[in-house]
Parts: C-alpha cells; sequence; structure tokens
C-alpha cells in the first residue's frame, strides 16, 4: 500500500525517507524485510519496488548454491592436502627426515547472507526519480580442526605391521594383487629341502628381489586367471561352549576384527574359531586334509604373515610354492618408495618360464619423478627443497596396466585411510578460524 501510494502521486512531499532491510540465514530461505522511516526533508518518488524485490529473490537463492560450492570445495581441499602430504612424505624419507602426518578430523562452517536496499531521495529541489541503494553481505566463518599424529597412536598407525586383515581388504576393493605383494610384502620364507630360504623384496639384494618378483608375479597371473583362492581358514577353536541366545551382533563384529570367526556346533552351543589367510590353487574349504600341513604352524605365526600353498597337482602347480609372506609397516612401505627415487631403485624383472604370457608388469611398483620443474603429465607434485616431485598420469595409456602409477597411489592413500581411527580427543590440536 505504501508503494502504491507514493507512486500514484508523484510529486507528493515527504518528510521522510524509507529504507527496506533484507536479512538471509543458510538456515532459513524465507527473506524477511523491514522498513523504517527516518524523518528528512525531501520529496521522494519510489518507482524502484521491483528491483528490490528481485534483489531480494537473487539473495535467498545464494544461499543453497554457495552451500553446495562451499561442500565441495572443502572436500576437495582435504583429498588434495592428504595426498600431497602422503607424497611429501616419502620426500621426506628419500633424504632421511623424519615423517610426519597431520590430519583434519572436522571442518565446520557458518555462512551468513545479508542484503540492505535503500533510496536516497535527489539532491536540492529536484523532483527526479529517487536512486536506489542496494548493499550485500556473504560472510563464511570455517573452523578447520588439525590433529597431529604423535605418540601411541604415531605406533600403532605407522611403525606395527599391517596385519592380514588390512591385505584382505585392499584386495577386496579391487586392487591388483600382484600391486598389493609388492607393495606391502616385504619377504617371502620358504620351506625347501636344504632348509629356511628368505627372499627379500629389496632391489638392494638382486637374486633375492628378482626370485620374490617371480613369485609375486606367478600368483598375480592365477589371480587373473581366476584359479587363486584368497580365503580365511579356520586353524583352531579358541572357546566353544553353551549360549542361550547365540553370539550378539557385537560379539560378531568384534569377531571378526580379530580375523575370527562364530559357528554353531549343536543345540545352543557355539565355538569361536581362529582364522588365517591362505592364498591357494585349491579350495582349502572343501579339501580339510589339504590343512594337515600348514595348521599347526599358521597358529603360531605373527599376524602379519600370509601362508601361500601352490601345489604341484593344481592349475598353476608346474611352479609350486610353498612358504609365508611377511608384510611390511606403513611406514616401512614409504621407505621403500623412498628408496626406489634414486638410492635403490627398482628395475625390470622377466617372469619364470612356467608362468607364462604376462600382461602387466611394471618396472617399478610407484614412480616418482624428480625433476627441477613440474612435468606437464603430473597428477600430483611437491617441492622439497629446489626440486619437484611428482606422480604422472599416463593420459593416452590404455589396456590393465594404464595408469599404474595413479593406481599404485591410490592403494597407498587407502592403506593409509585403513589405518586412522576417529578422534575421540574433544580438543582439537589446531584450530584455525579464517
Amino acid at each position: 500500500m505504501l508503494f502504491e501510494t507514493l507512486a500514484a502521486t508523484g510529486k507528493a512531499r515527504l518528510d521522510s525517507y524509507y529504507r527496506i532491510d533484507f536479512a538471509c540465514s543458510i538456515m532459513r530461505p524465507t527473506l524477511p524485510f523491514v522498513i523504517t522511516r527516518t524523518t528528512m526533508n525531501f520529496a521522494v518518488r519510489i518507482l524502484c519496488a521491483g528491483p528490490v524485490l528481485v534483489g531480494l529473490f537473487l539473495t535467498g537463492c545464494l544461499s543453497p548454491i554457495a552451500l553446495h560450492q562451499a561442500v565441495l570445495s572443502y572436500d576437495e581441499t582435504v583429498t588434495q592436502v592428504s595426498s600431497e602430504q602422503l607424497l611429501l612424505n616419502i620426500v621426506r624419507a628419500r633424504y632421511n627426515r623424519p615423517v610426519h602426518f597431520t590430519t583434519v578430523s572436522s571442518v565446520a562452517a557458518t555462512f551468513d547472507f545479508r542484503m540492505t536496499a535503500g533510496i536516497r531521495p535527489p539532491e536540492g529541489d529536484a523532483r527526479g526519480l529517487v536512486a536506489p541503494i542496494f548493499s550485500t553481505t556473504v560472510a563464511e566463518n570455517p573452523t578447520i580442526t588439525i590433529v597431529p599424529m604423535d605418540g601411541a597412536e604415531f605406533e600403532q598407525r605407522l611403525l606395527t605391521p599391517l596385519e592380514e586383515e588390512r591385505f584382505l581388504s585392499i584386495l577386496e576393493l579391487g586392487s591388483d594383487l600382484g600391486m598389493a605383494l609388492r607393495m606391502m610384502g616385504s619377504a617371502m620364507r620358504m620351506e625347501t629341502e636344504t632348509g629356511l630360504v628368505v627372499l627379500e623384496n629389496e632391489p638392494g639384494t638382486p637374486a633375492e628381489y628378482e626370485e620374490y618378483r617371480r613369485r609375486c608375479l606367478h600368483l598375480s597371473v592365477l589371480h587373473r586367471n581366476h584359479q587363486l583362492f584368497i580365503e580365511p581358514v579356520m586353524v583352531g577353536k579358541l572357546w566353544e561352549g553353551s549360549m542361550e541366545r547365540g553370539p550378539t551382533p557385537e560379539d560378531i563384529l568384534q569377531a571378526l576384527e580379530k580375523g575370527h570367526r562364530w559357528y554353531k556346533t549343536g543345540d545352543h552351543r557355539y565355538a569361536l574359531s581362529k582364522s588365517r589367510l591362505l592364498l591357494s590353487n585349491y579350495d582349502a574349504t572343501r579339501r580339510s586334509e589339504r590343512r594337515g600341513d600348514f595348521v599347526q604352524d599358521l597358529q603360531d605365526w605373527p599376524p602379519n604373515e600370509i601362508l601361500v600353498d601352490i601345489r604341484p597337482d593344481y592349475p598353476g602347480g608346474e611352479f609350486p610354492i610353498h612358504g609365508r609372506i611377511s608384510l611390511r609397516s606403513f611406514n616401512s612401505i614409504l621407505q621403500f618408495l623412498a628408496r626406489g627415487i634414486s638410492d635403490r631403485p627398482e628395475y625390470a624383472v622377466q617372469q619364470d618360464p612356467r608362468t607364462g604370457p604376462v600382461e602387466v608388469n611394471p618396472a617399478q611398483t610407484l614412480q616418482i619423478l624428480e625433476t627441477g620443474t613440474v612435468p606437464p603429465d603430473a597428477a600430483l607434485f611437491v617441492k622439497y627443497h629446489d626440486s619437484f616431485y611428482s606422480v604422472e598420469e599416463a593420459r593416452y595409456a590404455r589396456g590393465e596396466g594404464a595408469n599404474w602409477n595413479l593406481k599404485a597411489f591410490n592403494m597407498l592413500y587407502q592403506l593409509y585411510q585403513m589405518t586412522k581411527k576417529p578422534v575421540s580427543a574433544p580438543v582439537p590440536g589446531i584450530a584455525i578460524a579464517k
């Protein structure tokens, strides 16, 4: 009614001007406005209601757009920071510097959108149109919590050898078996007629390294041809007794985390068994007689060792393998990749003739380039001292081995995330307010 009256009179002399204030909150898309009256001796004509309402509408649309962009931007930034930090720690290890990780545990951001629309009357005795005034304010106040990794968490996540459950989880994500064995495996120990033979996965010992690579290639080919069984097998009972209602869901989850299994043995009777991971060219779950040779040994083996049993009378048995693969700690993986940059680089190893054709067999597990400038095909890079270290993307590569480096780095990132535990401390290590 106010706008209609002023627009109709046109030449009416008023003793006031009007200012319209808008406030928009991201939590409330409805846009309230307040009209305040301030005494002045000017004649005005208000013909700007249309632009004001348009501005009001546009301000309401800004909230979801800004939220959408903010969520995606924060997600992209946190992922980029974690990836670059991972690459930087490999470079630090290359120069024998201590590795160190920090975790972005939370990002809390608030948004405030405000718009003020006013009307300024013409100066002097002019009877012209009034001049609209628009003012908008967008405020973002993020709080980013960064927690450094140290103490017992540092020891558990970086220095403790990876357990076989981590290895199995990586394979369940669809990762390449050969890549996992080359990155995570530290050595293969085999019982032979002459005694124990240890094959180190280390280029500094060429004979052992090459034999380790050839055996890993053989397992990888069997896996690609769907002739390799990767499964946990029961090696002993930890407990057996009567349970009226059976194990609870919490009991089952805790058992799975430790590699144990519950199963029913009778009426209201259950048993908790200990399982270990087995790589074999036969189905051990259906051939229980085959497990007798190694069940006793598996009970005493540490949890970071995986049994390999490739027998002559099954597919791939022309290259028999009977032994165990020891898994590295995450810090050892970083050290292995760091030495591969310059000190002890990996090199090409041909497969054993008994393995047959091999489609994918890159020389290095993860190739990290050291250059003076950023390579044009770098998918990820960091600068350390005066050099750039990068992981390249093969843009036009095709086939099974396409972008091996990016897939290997992705596996390394997944391994790092698997060791992460929720931050339970209520006080953050570092808080940055923007």
